[in-house]
């Protein structure tokens, strides 16, 4: 009966003679390990630490019980020990009399006495002795060391030694013999069989002599260039191929076939551009490697020539689309960025307006409410600008506007949030600012718009323009939401304005007086 044949398990003659290299050093390692005991005996290893650790623990119980016989404290001693050790299955304590003074809650399922008292890899026992005689003893158990899957198996070091061994010897044994076995003569005749099989590739292929005489070219390189089909090519020199040599970009002094042949290592990736007679272009990238014989002796070179040049048209066009993306993408960020500042923004003034302040406002109150922190309002109000639009137009006044939003602008700290509230009006939020503070810091915004904001404006020789401020804070005089804030630096505002405008007031210290 013929067995079935299987085209996956038919390896080389180097790889089936390094298997059977690798079986022989492994069977010879087996049979030493059993006479000369060579690998470690992981079984007795595991069984003196684990008495160790049981000898340690065991010392610790006998301080314990010797300071304080509390069961209590050992409980608290094994659960820590079994928490902090993945080998550790439970830990007890029993009296010589069968009684079981301490334990964790799985030592009744996971303990089983040893035959013989005698301590085994998973049961250990240690004795504990008094004065008098023997207390007792400490017992211990451990997860079974032994592997019971497949990955546990192969994690086990005995294993890991062998598997590593084993694939050291197999990477040296395979190199070792293939280039024993190695029997390549670039001088001789290449076989038929061979140059039908090379004319398969898609890879232009040249194979040449240390002379540089090409001994054999596949049909991918014939059809490069029409230079190349024209006339057979066996047994002319390279370096007479005009056209190919004229593409080698970066020329040295030697071409890349003798580079290989005189370095040890391979040259890769040499660009080629061919021009054919009618106009087209080719990127080719040449790879020359030496062939050397059993005695490392250089015997010729092989060259292989692939053709990129869909792939760098493809690269090109890639690289356009990546660019018009990347165009579009921060045009559309710049779009998203304007319509941000358009939503947030009063266009005239730069300013919050009233919807995004509002936002940011009730941010600010949450946080002040919730940590304690004061939060001061400013209400602010151009004085008599229906004279500024009656007497020199809109245009002027929207310059007023402007100028008094910049000097309130350059008042403000990073956290300060400031909005155009209507008209000619602006509201100020001041998170961390008492009253007074809050107060000094309108009287110094009056100061400057009184002093700067007219000589600002050129078109009006001699303006002058004054705003007045009510100030309030969180908390004070009942203002315990944001509306009621607002609305008691506005109400401050209006005494300002009734008391002759160009001024700060608030309400808190109309109240005060009255």
């Amino acid at each position: 009966m013929r067995l079935p044949q299987f085209k996956f398990l038919h390896f080389s003659p180097t790889t089936r003679i390094t298997l059977g290299l690798i079986s022989l050093l492994v069977g010879l390692l087996m049979v030493l390990d059993l006479v000369f005991k060579l690998l470690p005996d992981q079984r007795s290893i595991t069984l003196a630490v684990r008495e160790q650790v049981s000898v340690h623990l065991a010392l610790q119980v006998r301080q314990m019980l010797a300071e304080s016989p509390q069961p209590q404290r050992l409980v608290n001693l094994f659960d820590q020990v079994v928490s902090q050790s993945d080998d550790v299955r439970s830990v007890g304590v029993r009296m010589v009399n069968g009684k079981l003074v301490a334990q964790t809650l799985q030592h009744p399922t996971a303990w089983q006495q040893p035959a013989g008292g005698l301590s085994t890899i998973t049961h250990v026992v240690v004795p504990l002795n008094t004065p008098q005689g023997r207390w007792g003893q400490l017992e211990v158990a451990f997860t079974s060391p032994w592997a019971t899957t497949l990955i546990g198996f192969l994690q086990q070091p005995t294993v890991q030694l062998v598997g590593l061994l084993s694939a050291a010897c197999f990477v040296a044994f395979y190199l070792y013999l293939r280039r024993v076995l190695q029997h390549l003569d670039p001088s001789k005749a290449i076989p038929e069989r061979v140059r039908v099989a090379f004319d398969t590739l898609t890879e232009g292929l040249i194979v040449l002599d240390l002379d540089g005489h090409m001994l054999m070219v596949n049909e991918a390189f014939r059809n490069l260039h029409p230079s190349a089909a024209s006339a057979s090519l066996l047994g002319k020199k390279i370096g007479h191929q005009a056209w190919l040599l004229d593409g080698i970009r970066g020329q040295h002094d030697s071409p890349p076939w003798q580079q290989a042949i005189e370095s040890p290592e391979p040259i890769i990736g040499v660009e080629v551009d061919l021009s054919t007679p009618d106009g087209s272009h080719r990127r080719v990238l040449m790879n020359c490697a030496a062939i050397k014989d059993a005695a490392g002796n250089p015997r010729g070179c092989l060259v292989t020539l692939d053709d990129v040049t869909a792939l760098d048209r493809a690269n090109a066009q890639l690289r356009q689309t990546l660019s018009e993306l990347h165009a579009s993408r921060d045009k559309i960020q710049q779009q998203n960025d304007e319509l941000q500042k358009l939503a947030n923004c009063d266009p005239m003034t730069g300013c919050f307006n009233r919807r995004a302040f509002f936002n940011r406002a009730h941010e600010l109150m949450t946080q002040a409410q919730a940590g304690g922190e004061p939060l001061s309002c400013l209400m602010s109000d151009i004085d008599k600008f229906k004279n500024f639009n009656d007497t020199y137009g809109h245009a002027v006044g929207d310059l007023v506007i402007q100028q008094v939003s910049r000097l309130l602008k350059r008042a403000m700290r990073p956290e300060d949030v400031l909005c155009r509230y209507g008209g000619e009006e602006f509201c100020i939020l001041l998170p961390g600012m008492k009253l007074d503070q809050a107060a000094r810091v309108a009287e110094s915004i009056r100061a400057a718009i009184e002093a700067e904001a007219g000589s600002s404006i050129t078109e009006v020789p001699n303006l002058r323009i004054t705003s007045s401020f009510g100030v309030a804070q969180l908390g004070k005089g009942g203002a315990l939401t944001l509306e009621q804030l607002i609305d008691r630096a506005d109400q401050g505002l209006y005494v300002a304005k009734e008391s002759g405008r160009n001024q700060v007031q608030s309400l808190e210290w109309q109240e005060a007086k009255v």
